[in-house]
């Protein structure tokens, strides 16, 4: 990474630890202005935080970035997915939008991509893998915790926003994971 590019970095860490609530009121600004749903400024929010980090990120290596997937997109009734330490692996079934989502980030070439409940699994394996980007396909709640939890480290965040939220049965914006995932500058 150029001298530069780790200037940007810092700069969008230091505005993104300090900058929540700045994030917060600048989304539900243009939410008044553009008369925007509740839902469609925490969208705000989240691409607000995304563009702060997308510099550093689309300079990063694919096979230097993890892939996070919602365990809560399961179709708990047909998914024959199989649970271990890092969260769920895909038999690809078909039944949900999981299947299709591996099968996109494969595609691109991503080795690391976990299907995990939250959280604590996804340290453990930030921690275990020590990669230079990630990418959190979540909800609002818990994309403004993965911008907490790696703020203070090296990772670099990325986050695509739930189309339909809510702990079950959640439905993957897949359009714009696949955009999310191709963001990277030519080598």
């Amino acid at each position: 990474m150029s001298l530069y590019d780790s200037i940007r970095v810092a700069v969008g860490k230091v505005v993104d630890s300090g900058a929540h609530l700045n994030f917060a009121s600048a989304a539900d600004g243009i939410g008044k202005a553009l008369g925007l749903s509740d839902r469609m400024v925490e969208f705000t929010h989240i691409e607000l935080r995304n563009y702060v980090y997308e510099p550093a990120f689309r300079k990063i290596p694919v096979e230097d970035r993890i892939l996070f997937l919602p365990h809560c997109s399961r179709n708990v009734a047909k998914c024959k997915a199989e649970y271990n330490e890092k969260g769920y692996v895909c038999k690809h079934c078909g039944s949900c939008d999981l299947d299709k989502a591996v099968t996109i980030a494969k595609k691109l070439k991503y080795k690391h991509i976990f299907i995990v409940p939250g959280g604590r699994m996804i340290k453990k394996i930030i921690d275990e893998y020590k990669p230079k980007a990630a990418i959190g396909v979540c909800c609002f709640d818990e994309a403004l915790l993965a911008f907490e939890m790696l703020k203070n480290t090296d990772v670099i965040p990325q986050v695509v926003l739930l189309l339909k939220d809510g702990c079950k049965d959640t439905v993957i914006d897949l359009p714009m994971l696949e955009e999310k995932l191709s963001i990277i500058d030519s080598i």
